[in-house]
């Protein structure tokens, strides 16, 4: 059995305005050569003086690999405060199945979020789906996805503005990796959430990723644009991230 461990440091900059809630696990799956892998980074700040801000980051991924079956299990979590005032405390957790077939696979999956941020206390998910490749040459390769899922939220909990929301979605996504050269290549993420009852009632998310591949890391620039049509409470409809990081792989036999 091979085991392998990958470390993930990145540096977070830009607009930092979390108002929706899609998760992007394609981009957090890693590259899977062993049975077992686990995918984990960590970082922070802490600044004092006419400021007081702490910031610590963790996003981890466990996956396990046999035959057909492949399982992954992630878990992100972030806080922030300022000036000891608690901004985010913010977490996301993923349990997910996929069972391979020819040209595509069936998957399932369960999730659990919380989101200080949004005033979210709690998003659960459970889902179906079915992911085709469509096309595959090299490490250029284009898949799509359907799946339905049912989705439990909570806002505002214990107080006089709470909202309780369960809806029935149809999520819809693509998969795109393009190798510009040998070492740069773009991997882009789309995914559209559509209530089944409401179809003004929609998320979208996107996100294009340019890495660049040395020897044994990889750096990288991704850019991540949200938009819910109808947010449930008081918050801005859209928002988005810049974030730039390097990746490094350390591999055990």
């Amino acid at each position: 059995m091979k085991n392998k461990i990958q470390i993930i440091c990145f540096i977070l900059f830009g607009s930092l305005a979390k108002a929706q809630s899609i998760v992007n696990t394609e981009s957090m799956s890693s590259k899977l050569d062993s049975t077992f892998v686990l995918t984990t980074s960590f970082d922070g700040n802490y600044t004092t003086g006419n400021i007081e801000l702490t910031q610590f980051n963790s996003a981890n991924q466990l996956a396990f690999k046999k035959d057909k079956n492949l399982v992954r299990l992630f878990f992100n979590y972030e806080y922030i405060s300022q000036d000891k005032e608690v901004i985010s405390s913010d977490y996301t957790s993923q349990l997910r199945y996929s069972y391979s077939l020819k040209n595509s696979s069936l998957y399932s999956f369960v999730q659990g979020q919380k989101a200080v941020s949004l005033s979210l206390n709690s998003r659960y998910l459970i889902g179906i789906g079915y992911r085709k490749n469509i096309y595959r040459k090299d490490k250029n390769y284009l898949d799509v996805a359907f799946g339905p899922f049912y989705e439990n939220e909570m806002y505002l909990k214990n107080s006089n503005e709470e909202v309780h929301i369960i809806n029935y979605r149809y999520s819809f996504s693509s998969f795109f990796n393009f190798r510009i050269t040998d070492k740069l290549q773009n991997n882009t993420v789309f995914y559209y959430q559509l209530n089944s009852e409401d179809f003004k009632d929609y998320r979208m998310y996107l996100e294009p990723k340019i890495g660049y591949n040395f020897e044994h890391f990889k750096i990288y620039t991704t850019i991540r644009y949200r938009f819910h049509s109808t947010p449930y409470i008081e918050i801005k409809n859209t928002d988005s991230q810049i974030l730039f990081g390097f990746s490094y792989d350390l591999g055990f036999n």
